[in-house]
């Protein structure tokens, strides 16, 4: 579920994307103000309220992020358990699943593989997603895009579902929420071995979008960090590879003893200040997607049109055999 409306793109273009990702990310602003005022918000956030016992959240590719910011939202708004989960482990996690009433599936099409192993439980089932559902026993999360992008990495089809899960979370006040939506300048060398990326639960969607980004377009080789396991010996690979840092800042005792290290042993030191609240983190999400444009763009790389791997083919339609 990695791009706008990706199976029915995919199907027509036979994969190909446009190479316009300068043309999305101009765009990205304006969709996601025109989702928050398209989107029947008063009654999406009256059910997600309804949301009350301890619930899975699942979503793959750019989806995955959202469902990553929906376990937060859910977690932190209606103060009920929750966990995130890939659609493939709910095939493993199935019979430990008793302590669970609910599973939320993000999909912007709606219509993945994905969703089909979510809703394989006798779990209330929710689904957040561009398209509505009326099936019977599905839960429609659905918000507004009526402008959808195509492209291989989903810029607009990953942010408007967190923008629409943080308006929730802010009860209705989205203007703070298109004033986090702005554009981000960078200026360093890219090039390196690879990026390692400073994280921990307050910043986990934006490293995830990092991470899926970096996969996904080819542009980059992501290691994840937690910033405390990586007091633990994980500082060893500075040592032996050229690689550049990407930091999140919170401002905390930890942070300024790495960062004041860091430096030694990194080609660069990407600082990246952030706040650990959910709006902040919905405001680094879109600093890493003008991070990923800047690396992409001095790598002569378009992340809207990838020159993916021919594999990509027949993977994306598995949905038989074995998982």
């Amino acid at each position: 579920d990695r791009s706008s409306a990706a199976s029915d793109v995919y199907k027509r273009q036979g994969f190909f994307m446009e190479k316009n990702m300068n043309e999305n990310f101009k765009k990205l602003n304006n969709r996601v103000v025109d989702s928050l005022n398209d989107t029947d918000l008063e009654k999406l956030n009256y059910l997600l309220s309804k949301i009350k016992d301890p619930t899975l959240v699942s979503g793959v590719g750019g989806s995955s992020i959202v469902a990553s910011f929906a376990s937060k939202i859910l977690l932190m708004k209606n103060m009920i358990i929750t966990k995130c989960v890939e659609p493939r482990d709910l095939k493993y996690f199935k019979e430990f699943m008793n302590g669970y009433k609910n599973i939320l599936a993000c999909s912007y099409s709606g219509a993945n593989f994905g969703v089909e192993l979510a809703f394989d439980n006798n779990l209330r089932h929710y689904l957040l997603s561009s398209k509505e559902n009326n099936e019977k026993g599905i839960i429609s999360l659905n918000y507004v895009c009526k402008d959808p992008e195509k492209s291989f990495i989903s810029l607009a089809a990953t942010l408007i579902p967190c923008a629409i899960l943080l308006n929730y979370y802010l009860d209705n006040d989205y203007q703070r929420i298109i004033d986090s939506t702005k554009e981000y300048d960078y200026n360093f060398d890219v090039n390196c071995d690879a990026f390692e990326i400073f994280t921990g639960f307050e910043t986990l969607s934006a490293s995830k979008y990092l991470e899926s980004t970096m996969v996904e377009a080819g542009i980059g080789i992501p290691v994840i960090h937690d910033k405390y396991s990586y007091c633990h010996g994980r500082s060893t690979l500075s040592k032996t590879y050229n690689n550049i840092a990407i930091y999140f800042n919170l401002g905390t005792d930890l942070d300024k003893l790495l960062l004041s290290e860091l430096t030694k042993y990194y080609k660069e030191v990407i600082v990246l200040d952030s706040k650990p609240t959910l709006l902040s983190e919905y405001n680094l999400l879109v600093k890493c997607m003008y991070l990923t444009k800047y690396i992409a763009s001095q790598k002569e790389k378009d992340l809207s049109g990838v020159d993916y791997n021919p594999i990509v083919k027949k993977l994306y339609r598995f949905n038989k055999g074995v998982w």
